[in-house]
């Protein structure tokens, strides 16, 4: 846990930087909503891998200014669609993206969600086998791969047994508190939690087949300030340096992404 905080700590000098250059640059709205490891919150700070690479996109360019602007995994839409963010990092093109004005990046990372349960039961077999006869908690706002990415909770609800919170966070207390008897968490929250209590990983069962795998992207306006090229670019640039990877498979140990 020590080096997953080091390395962060040390990374998240973004909320740091005052430099007068970066007052002639074009602001960039970069739009971030809590997801796994990719944005969440930590002693009341943000974290997870968004702010790291918008300081690495700050850092290897000078045109651009790329400042976080957080929103929420319903309103990100709406963000983007209004231009309160000019793109939102770290997303997959195949969650309802398809009647709004934007391009895809290359993809940047992989994430997979995975089914967890209480390890004590004794129909776990059965319980992974078919995940839809039973009551499942989700985030709200969130899409997967047992619903066909439909994120509606309307539809979750009539065509499915969910039970939907807030967070990932949320999902995981719930599962251990016996409200439901399984839960859908990205691999990287789980590994998070992890570090956090590693007794936790002896309370739970983790499906052998994940609910979906899938390319991380950033999802651009193409009203953004940025062309999608460019940013495509951009990113080259810091995956040629291999920190995007290190840094995902340091944030994933003990679950792989």
């Amino acid at each position: 846990m020590q080096n997953v905080v080091s390395v962060l700590v040390i990374m998240l000098g973004v909320f740091a930087w005052t430099t007068v250059a970066a007052k002639d640059r074009i602001p960039v709205k970069v739009g971030a909503y809590e997801y796994g490891v990719v944005y969440y919150f930590e002693n009341g700070e943000p974290n997870g891998i968004v702010p790291i690479l918008i300081k690495m996109l700050n850092d290897i360019q000078t045109e651009y200014d790329f400042q976080l602007a957080e929103t929420s995994s319903r309103r990100r839409y709406h963000s983007i669609e209004t231009g309160e963010v000019d793109l939102v990092l770290l997303e997959s093109s195949q969650w309802e993206w398809q009647d709004f004005d934007v391009s895809f990046s290359e993809p940047i990372v992989r994430e997979k969600d995975l089914y967890v349960a209480l390890a004590e039961r004794s129909d776990l077999d059965q319980l992974f086998a078919d995940v839809t006869s039973y009551p499942m908690l989700c985030v709200l706002g969130f899409h997967y791969g047992f619903a066909n990415y439909n994120a509606d909770p309307e539809y979750l609800r009539q065509n499915f047994d969910v039970l939907l919170r807030y967070n990932e966070n949320e999902v995981l207390s719930g599962v251990l508190a016996g409200e439901a008897p399984l839960g859908v968490v990205s691999a990287g929250s789980l590994a998070r939690q992890f570090v956090a209590d590693p007794l936790l990983r002896d309370r739970l069962a983790i499906s052998a087949e994940p609910d979906a795998i899938y390319d991380l992207v950033s999802v651009v306006s193409n009203s953004s300030a940025i062309r999608i090229e460019k940013f495509n670019e951009l990113i080259d640039r810091i995956h040629a340096t291999g920190e995007i990877e290190r840094l995902w498979q340091q944030l994933h140990i003990g679950v792989s992404g």
